[in-house]
């Protein structure tokens, strides 16, 4: 900081100016008649004696003027010390011995024990004598004529005062200052927190002290204008608060105590899991800041890998696969054989959120935090069945298989088996052949009799059909849609042991001919296929539609075409003469299923069903010609081999009693 000059006044003189009473004024008298020479002779007179003053009284103006050519005019002062009458030197000598004592030691400064009595330039303080010293011997000398004259000045005597400059530098001041705060400064003590594993340790603050500059430079800086030394202590010392309110402190500990009190807890189901206190403790990390500037000194900020980690770590135990009830039938109805199971996926970031919430939350009184879970119901659910809408028969098919050979009564009730007891889900397709599985020996069934080509031969699973035609007859009735049916190769008697209208069938051969239906509806539906006395039946268990009927038409049979001409085909697996009929004529024919499907007496769907069944030969295997060389063996059967009475793919075997209809072409089982 720049100096600072400030005029030293000492103790003021008041200019006194003594003044004569101006002397009266007079009216003068009124002209005499009379002219007289007399007062012409006392004006010269006057004029004379005045003119002699005048000239008298410059003489002894500049005699007197003389003797203060050199020296300060009487009365002047410089901040009280009389200087008057004085030359430079006699006023410098003078002053030096006033502020002599000043200026060792001008002013006090102590606190407590200590003392300290700086001179006037360790406080970067002096005078400037010189200024004061020309002003001072200036007085008087201002160019009036008349002020300026020692007679004037004799006649109106008066005092005055010049003040000694001092100029102090304020900057080696605070500099002075500021080492004697070091000397006693005592740092304010903030307040602190810290945790001791769960325990909330506090550190209370204390008030500092230090010198106030701004108050200690004022008073010094009156107290030297004075030019008096100052006894007394002028040192100002302040109280330093902590950076740190009381009120925020306070309030961070009771935030900070609330979060580490009590443990969280983290739930879900009957499952939990413990942050405990010292665990919490340990997750956090308290700062405090001293910056006047920050609004908020202290904080604390939250680990939140053991959060993280144990949130993960949970996955394993907690997400799973939704897994639907396995469903019988039971009484009539559906029932879970085994319970369903919801599927889960842990939310991983949203549960560790959740519970750095609670961990954080002072104000939080259950301290519980619950996991995130996108839980997910299986398809079918075990708690409630009765959604599913199987709750009535929607359809039935009906078939006769009464003196079909052993090994075609085995094969409708192996596949009946096979098909008994499956659910389909709403809006999907039925497929035979996916239902069933595997048409093997390794599964039970055994070799009957199918159409392959032109012809009727022993094939594994042989009479297949009549259950896939039975459940095509169930769903017919249903009124669903049928996606996929395909006739037999030829007219096949079983589909019409109980009066069913010719066509009304469905053949399968696997792979790649199937028969399928859909489920248009909303719910699920229950196969159910049963075999008792002779008879196949398979029943559509679902949910009705209000007011549904189903009617068959049929169109009876036209473009009724002749067998075809017998075949006799060499078979090398017979011996030679023997015969064997493997096929039996059947006519060709063209006939119509129509089913028309009403609501409350309204058609709503008409569906078309026809069937183009072959014309079919009587075909007969013999064995190849004798050698001419060979002896024929007497024990060789001489007749043909009556084959079996085959019918369609799967072999379905007819009765001895009836000669089997024809088939469509292409193969099928």
């Amino acid at each position: 900081m720049e100096n600072q000059n400030f005029l030293a006044t000492g103790t003021e003189v008041e200019n006194n100016r003594q003044t004569k009473p101006s002397p009266g004024s007079f009216s003068p008298q009124p002209p005499r008649k009379r002219k007289s020479k007399l007062p012409l002779i006392i004006g010269i007179f006057l004029v004379g004696f005045i003119a002699a003053g005048l000239i008298g009284l410059a003489i002894a103006n500049a005699v007197l003027d003389g003797q203060y050519k050199d020296k300060i005019e009487p009365g002047v002062s410089i901040s009280g010390v009389y200087v008057g009458e004085m030359n430079r030197a006699q006023a410098r000598e003078a002053l030096d011995k006033q502020v002599a004592d000043f200026t060792t030691h001008p002013v006090l400064l102590q606190f407590q024990d200590k003392k300290w009595q700086p001179t006037l330039e360790q406080l970067g303080a002096e005078f400037n004598f010189d200024t004061s010293l020309d002003t001072a011997f200036s007085y008087g000398k201002s160019g009036d004529f008349v002020k300026d004259s020692r007679l004037y000045k004799l006649m109106s005597p008066e005092t005055h005062n010049v003040p000694l400059e001092l100029m102090v530098n304020e900057t080696k001041l605070r500099g002075y200052l500021s080492d004697i705060s070091d000397r006693i400064r005592r740092d304010p003590i903030e307040p602190n927190v810290q945790l001791n594993g769960a325990q909330v340790v506090l550190t209370e603050g204390k008030i500092g002290f230090n010198v106030d500059y701004n108050r200690t430079l004022e008073d010094i800086k009156k107290s030297l204008v004075t030019l008096k030394t100052n006894d007394q202590n002028l040192l100002q010392v302040g109280d330093v608060s902590p950076v740190i309110a009381t009120q925020e402190f306070t309030d961070f500990k009771n935030k900070l105590s609330a979060v580490v009190a009590t443990p969280v807890i983290i739930k879900f189901k009957d499952k939990n899991w413990t942050f405990d206190q010292n665990q919490l403790a340990n997750m956090i990390k308290v700062t405090r800041s001293t910056n006047p500037a920050d609004t908020k000194h202290f904080s604390f900020t939250l680990d939140k890998k053991p959060v993280e980690t144990l949130i993960k770590g949970l996955t394993t135990s907690i997400n799973q696969e939704a897994k639907s009830a396995t469903l019988g039938w039971e009484n009539g109805k559906v029932i879970a054989k085994t319970p369903s199971l919801d599927g889960q996926q842990l939310v991983v970031d949203r549960s560790i959120d959740e519970v750095v919430k609670q961990i954080l939350d002072p104000t939080s009184t259950t301290r519980t935090a619950d996991l995130v879970v996108d839980v997910k119901e299986p398809e079918i659910s075990s708690t409630n069945l009765d959604k599913l809408g199987i709750k009535e028969v929607i359809g039935e098919g009906v078939s006769s298989f009464v003196g079909s050979a052993y090994e075609r009564s085995t094969n409708i009730k192996v596949g009946a088996g096979y098909l008994n007891g499956k659910f389909i889900r709403p809006h999907t397709v039925f497929s035979f052949l996916d239902s069933i599985g595997l048409i093997s020996q390794s599964r039970g069934y055994v070799n009957g009799y199918a159409i392959i080509a032109d012809q009727t031969v022993p094939d594994v699973g042989g009479g297949i059909c009549q259950v896939s035609t039975t459940t095509f007859r169930a769903a017919f009735y249903a009124g669903l849609p049928i996606v996929e049916r395909n006739a037999h190769a030829y007219r096949v008697s079983w589909y019409e042991e109980m009066n069913e209208p010719v066509g009304f069938d469905a053949a399968v051969y696997q792979p790649g001919v199937d028969m399928k239906f859909e489920n248009n509806t909303d719910f699920w539906m229950y196969l159910e296929a049963q075999v008792s006395n002779g008879k196949l039946y398979v029943r559509l268990y679902g949910l009705k539609n209000p007011g549904q009927t189903v009617d068959l038409v049929s169109a009876g049979i036209s473009n009724v075409t002749p067998p075809l001409p017998d075949r006799i085909e060499v078979d090398k697996t017979l011996l030679p003469g023997q015969r064997k009929q493997v096929d039996y004529a059947r006519k060709g024919l063209t006939t119509n299923i129509t089913r028309v499907v009403k609501v409350n007496g309204t058609e709503v769907k008409r569906d078309e069903f026809p069937t183009r069944f072959q014309s079919w030969a009587n075909i007969i295997k013999v064995g190849p010609a004798p050698a001419p060389t060979a002896t024929p063996d007497p024990n060789a059967p001489g007749a043909t081999t009556p084959a079996p009475n085959p019918t369609t793919a799967g072999g379905d075997n007819l009765p001895t009693t009836a000669a089997p209809p024809a088939p469509t072409p292409t193969p099928k089982k």
